[in-house]
This record gives structure tokens, C-alpha cells and sequence, in this order.
């Protein structure tokens, strides 16, 4: 199984991909040539692997893990209500055609 979701990378490159359901978010734009610096390997551990995912699908993308939360709270000048750490977001089906924003890494 498989969604299309919409990413648009931290240099404005903007395109559809293809997300499996045997990859988190991270794996998926890595998978598909965006470049995401994730310096802790996909852990929850540095917030390098930070995006925002739109209002519409925000949702589906699951809770926020308790270290995930606290990574986000450390770069809260650039955080919002929409962001995640894409490591943490594991694949869903309700994430299909969702848009995906990417994050420069700090």
C-alpha cells in the first residue's frame, strides 16, 4: 500500500511522491531525493528532520511523542501548531494527498 503526498523541499523544489507503508515520513522524502539532513539518524533527537504538514491532514499524521514535543519546544521560533518531526510520523492512509513542507535544518 502506498499514498501521494505533495513535498516541497527546503530549496522550494516541490513535487509528488510516493509514501509506503513500511516507511516513516523521513524515509519517504529521503527515499524520493529530498535531501533532510536528520543528524540523529531518524531518533527524536535533534529536530534537523522538522516539517509542517498542512491543517487538512495535520490529524492523521498521529500524536506527538513526549520527545518529539520537547525537540519541537527547543526550536519554537520556527515551530507551529503544523509542525512534526518528520522520523516521528509513521504512515497512514489519511495522510494521502497531504502537503508537506520541509523545514532548513538548524
Amino acid at each position: 500500500m502506498s499514498v501521494k503526498i505533495n513535498v516541497t523541499g527546503e530549496d522550494g523544489d516541490s513535487r509528488e511522491i510516493e509514501w509506503e507503508d513500511h516507511q516513516t515520513l523521513l524515509e519517504a522524502v529521503q527515499a524520493n531525493g529530498f535531501p533532510v539532513l536528520a543528524t540523529c539518524g531518524g531518533n527524536a533527537s535533534c529536530a534537523t528532520c522538522h516539517t509542517f504538514i498542512d491543517p487538512e491532514h495535520y490529524a492523521a499524521s498521529g500524536d506527538r511523542t513526549d520527545a518529539e514535543e520537547d525537540l519541537l519546544d527547543m526550536v519554537d521560533d520556527v515551530a507551529n501548531e503544523y509542525s512534526r518531526l518528520c522520523c516521528q510520523v509513521e504512515y497512514a492512509p489519511g495522510m494521502d494527498g497531504a502537503s508537506i513542507q520541509l523545514q532548513a535544518a538548524m
